[in-house]
């Protein structure tokens, strides 16, 4: 394994595990280009437990080895790391053994705790040092994609209690949303909007709100200077007893690189690939849209929607609700974050622009109505008397339940 006083910048190769399978090595040439392949014995299973389905042919098996990528990883495992300011505090953090912007270097010092079931190890689990290096302390090494400021962390049992951030191999069973000095009462907003989802009857994981008081051992990078509540949600890609569970997003899914995750794909390739992937998750897709519409969330781009691969992983299911809350208090101009049927804007989401993407999704017209419409009529009689409304502070508050009362007329026109 990686030690703590590892510089990742002198490593070549890297294994690639789901649990304690090795399924490939990723290895970067001089030129810094990144190859991936498949391991011959887990080719020779078909590809299973299935990594992503992005790898699976339509006849069956496993295609080709991807092509290498010049300074990035293959998209499957770029998007694996966190991003923007995250990806910025995790690469300070790691200074000296991490360059900015590399994203071979970062995985190989974040392949301990990655989303899902993947590890990432040196091929030898040994490398080689840059002269004598002293023994650091362990590092943080999780990996969460997004943009927020969030960590996995561990909830301490016992008389201290508290919460701690994972270092070295261990690995958090708890994500931790911190606040955001641009977004206020950004945690309360999506506290309230998981508790309407699981209301409504939707697969929603734990969830509490605690105060930054009771972490400990946060290094300061990780910090943020935003006051309130952190919005604390347990992993459902990790067990009771701590195993990993795979999953994937949509991003990985597609082939498609974080960078894109806002244009790479439409809603109705995601249906599409979901009614053929998993039996009675396209509808369940159209009521988190339509949740998403209803609620303003201008956010569920193709890494807020995954697959969890339970079991033996070799059959995908369509992953809990996450990520969801409303973007309007923030952006007042925001519209939906992929396309619907050729169209964004929040108040283009009428019938008619629901018939056409049941149509390219190549599902039942009426159903996906239907299910627009139950959404629109479950939100108002549930959202205005949610006792989680009482966290959210008041301005935000005003405006999504302002975003509520414009958008139900318009989603309305599903029912008719």
């Amino acid at each position: 394994m990686l030690e703590p006083s590892s510089d990742a910048r002198s490593i070549w190769s890297l294994d690639v595990l789901m649990n304690d399978l090795k399924v490939g090595t990723i290895v970067r040439t001089p030129g810094d280009f990144n190859a991936f392949s498949f391991e011959g014995s887990y080719r020779a299973t078909g590809g299973f437990p299935v990594l992503s389905l992005s790898f699976r042919a339509a006849s069956g098996g496993l295609r080709k080895d991807p092509k290498p990528v010049a300074r990035a990883l293959p998209a499957f495992f770029a998007n694996l790391l966190p991003e923007d300011k995250l990806r910025e505090a995790m690469e300070k953090h790691h200074e000296g053994s991490v360059r900015s912007g590399n994203d071979f270097d970062l995985l190989a010092a974040l392949g301990s705790d990655l989303p899902g079931a993947v590890r990432v190890f040196p091929s030898d689990r040994t490398i080689a040092r840059h002269g004598d290096l002293p023994v650091s302390k362990p590092k943080a090494r999780f990996s969460l994609a997004g943009v927020q400021m969030k960590l996995s962390v561990l909830k301490n049992t016992g008389k201290g209690g508290g919460l701690t951030l994972p270092l070295g191999d261990e690995q958090g069973s708890y994500i931790a949303k911190f606040p955001s000095t641009t977004f206020p009462g950004v945690s309360e907003n999506e506290y309230a909007n998981l508790a309407l989802a699981e209301a409504i009857g939707m697969d929603v994981p734990e969830r509490e709100l605690v105060e930054q008081s009771e972490f400990e051992g946060i290094p300061e990078e990780f910090r943020t200077l935003s006051d309130g509540s952190v919005l604390l949600v347990r992993r459902f890609d990790r067990g009771a007893g701590g195993e990993r569970i795979h999953i994937e997003d949509f991003a990985q899914v597609f082939g498609v690189h974080p960078s894109r995750k806002y244009e790479g794909a439409a809603y109705h390739d995601i249906a599409a690939a979901l009614n053929v992937a998993v039996s009675g998750a396209a509808l369940e897709f159209v009521r988190r849209l339509a949740l998403a519409a209803v609620t303003g969330n201008g956010d569920m781009h193709l890494k807020n929607w995954s697959l969890i691969y339970r079991g033996a992983g070799d059959r995908p299911e369509f992953a809990p609700v996450y990520d969801v809350l409303s973007t309007i208090p923030y952006i007042p101009a925001d519209a939906m974050a992929l396309s619907l049927s050729g169209e964004r804007s929040f108040k283009a989401m009428d019938a008619q622009r629901w018939k056409a993407f049941a149509n390219r999704a190549r599902l039942p017209e009426a159903a996906v109505l239907k299910a627009v419409s139950d959404i629109v009529e479950r939100v108002n009689l549930l959202w205005w008397l949610l006792p989680e409304r009482e966290v959210v502070p008041e301005k935000v508050l005003e405006r999504i339940d302002a975003h509520v009362q414009l958008m139900t007329p318009i989603l309305s026109t599903c029912a008719d």
